[in-house]
């Protein structure tokens, strides 16, 4: 509910400081300020032309084309309330600025206003509001632009002097937070693959987060999955949005793309005389569905290889303490999206105990969080945070 309220109060909110620190000050005819007003408040509803006409207002069925240029004027509206009030700080420090010098030079005899003052107030406001409009639009379009392209290829070495030496040199492709939605549709999904399988992968771990709808809407663009490959198979674990989106049906489809779904319990990888134990834990979210979260059980189980490297797939990068306790050495997280813009990353991190991408090392053992492959269709946006394809490659040290 907090979400909820957040995200559909934000775009009103900074609509309205908009109008007021940027609209009302640019001096504008009447019609021009009626005319900006309504082309802000209808790009702040955008969950609301969601819910109406797409079905949801977090998981539209609309044209691709329409959900992004409804995000593209959502971003800009909150990128304008920003710099307005950037702006109205700025004037408000020039005009204390103005104020004593003009107190100062009073006794001097050198006050008096400047012919043609007002004119050139009103010329230089319309320009600064006109650049902050622009701006805006630009920064937006760019961000939906980032959001949605194909992700960026980052490898990262790990070292672990206890890592059994069969595995040396073992190449993980992690992928999370792919969101395919009616804003992502086959053919981004078919990118990624065919990105995923040229990086010659031992194994391919899906940490969660993979799709948004209904099976009856989102089948065929899940469906290019099926060309991942890697040399002892394709994982998945669960994040929060398959159980909003269905999970006992999407569990068959994912199935059915040959990605095996680790829920709560394990997969002994061996390699000579040595052996991966990868885990899979339920997202928390498993218990609207009734389901367990608790990764525990399946850790004490007798059949995990004595000795067993332990890897744990966990769509939120938390609970490390936990974890450890239970033997893992190496934990791979998404959740966070990287933050999807610098200085958001703070904030996000906090919800997620100080985690949101990149390599931790804490508890005894290592947490990596993928930045996000894809993005959600609710804020298909990205600022200074790309979308990635992890390569993560296994070192004993």
């Amino acid at each position: 509910m907090l979400f909820r309220i957040v995200f559909i109060s934000a775009g009103p909110l900074c609509a309205l400081v908009a109008y007021r620190t940027v609209v009302r000050r640019a001096v504008l005819s009447r019609g021009w300020r009626a005319f900006a007003g309504v082309l802000l408040a209808a790009g702040a509803m955008k969950f609301t032309w969601y819910a109406v006409f797409g079905g949801n207002a977090f998981v539209p069925e609309l044209p691709a084309a329409a959900i992004l240029a409804m995000s593209a004027v959502y971003g800009a509206t909150i990128f304008l309330a920003a710099g307005g009030v950037a702006w109205a700080a700025w004037d408000a420090a020039a005009g204390r600025i103005r104020r004593r010098r003009t107190a100062q030079a009073a006794p001097q005899g050198r006050e008096g206003g400047v012919p043609g003052r007002g004119a050139d107030v009103c010329t230089r406001r319309r320009f600064v509001a006109g650049a902050l409009a622009f701006g805006s639009a630009g920064i937006s379009l760019c961000g939906v632009h980032e959001g949605t392209r194909l992700p960026d290829v980052k490898e990262t070495t790990l070292e672990f002097p206890d890592l059994p030496p069969e595995f040396d040199g073992y190449r993980i492709v992690q992928l999370s937070d792919l969101h395919i939605s009616a804003a992502a549709r086959a053919d981004r999904t078919a990118g990624i693959a065919r990105l995923a399988c040229t990086l010659r992968p031992d194994l391919v771990a899906i940490t969660g987060d993979i799709v948004d709808g209904r099976t009856d809407r989102r089948m065929e663009d899940v469906r290019p999955l099926a060309g991942l490959r890697a040399r002892d198979g394709v994982f998945g674990c669960t994040g929060n949005h398959e159980y909003y989106s269905g999970y006992g049906e999407w569990r068959r489809v994912f199935g059915e793309c040959g990605i095996d779904m680790i829920e709560d319990s394990v997969r002994a990888i061996r390699r000579g005389g040595g052996a991966i134990a990868l885990f899979g834990e339920n997202d928390p979210a498993a218990e609207l569905a009734g389901l367990s979260s608790d990764i525990g059980p399946a850790a004490r189980r007798r059949d995990v290889p004595a000795g067993a490297f332990r890897i744990l797939l966990a769509h939120r990068p938390i609970r490390m303490e936990e974890h450890a306790s239970h033997g893992m050495r190496l934990q791979l997280s998404g959740h966070t999206h990287g933050g999807a813009a610098v200085g958001m990353d703070r904030i996000v991190a906090l919800a997620n105990e100080g985690h949101v991408r990149g390599v931790y090392r804490e508890c005894g053992m290592t947490l990596y969080v993928n930045a996000g492959t894809g993005q959600w269709a609710g804020f298909p946006s990205r600022f200074g945070v790309a979308p990635e394809i992890s390569l993560l490659t296994l070192r004993r040290a």
